[in-house]
């Protein structure tokens, strides 16, 4: 369930743009979201997982993070651009 979770995740920024909140409540959301869907996601969960080295764990949520706020910010502009044209 990786992808629903990205995927719903997505409706935050377009919801925070339509509102008018700043950019960093946007990457807040996006951090948390990638927190959330890296402790459902750990290795410890899996059947037979093998646990990552702290420093491994902590690159690899930093890359998952980079994701979502990349991720997040793009649905935020393109939601706050069309919050405009509706205005």
């Amino acid at each position: 369930m990786p992808v629903v979770e990205a995927v719903l995740s997505l409706i935050g920024p377009a919801y925070l743009a339509y509102y008018g909140f700043a950019v960093p409540v946007m990457v807040a959301w996006a951090v948390l979201c990638a927190a959330l869907w890296d402790w459902n996601n750990r290795p410890s969960k899996r059947q037979g997982g093998v646990a990552r080295s702290r420093p491994a764990g902590l690159m690899f949520f930093c890359l998952v993070a980079a994701c979502y706020v990349s991720a997040h910010t793009g649905v935020y502009l393109l939601a706050r651009h069309l919050a405009e044209l509706w205005a």
